[in-house]
């Protein structure tokens, strides 16, 4: 099995879907905190277009097998496990228990994805030093 293409879609499919869940959410006004908590909800929407972008800049590098899109792809990788492990708790929270186990499936592919692009990093580093 290619890793690479593995993890380069897994970043794809989450950074498309980061960005579209919050453009419904916004659209349709089902984001409540905006009005009352302004400054922490457009502080976390940055947090989480940036994790997306960086995503979507990951997926498409590893496609094209860019030198950079490797480490970026770390750096991505642990953001969005921190979007989604704060997710889960902020689900949990509110006791909404299907969506707490949907981030925590999240964090748990993402701890996978995020092994499989170190031993990705790690393979084509100790190659190159030969």
């Amino acid at each position: 099995m290619n890793w690479e293409r593995v993890v380069a879609v897994y970043a794809l499919v989450v950074g498309v879907s980061i960005l579209g869940l919050w453009v419904v959410l916004v659209q349709t006004e089902q984001v409540g905190a905006l009005r009352t908590e302004p400054f922490s909800m457009f502080t976390h929407l940055v947090a989480e277009g940036l994790t997306a972008v960086a995503l979507l800049g990951a997926g498409i590098g590893l496609v094209r097998q860019t030198d950079w899109a490797r480490p970026l792809s770390l750096v991505a990788f642990g953001m969005l496990l921190y979007t989604v492990i704060n997710s889960a708790g902020y689900y949990a929270q509110l006791g909404e228990i299907a969506a707490m186990m949907v981030f925590s499936g999240l964090a748990f592919t993402t701890v996978v994805v995020l092994g499989w692009a170190l031993m990705d990093v790690r393979q084509k580093t100790s190659r190159a030093s030969w």
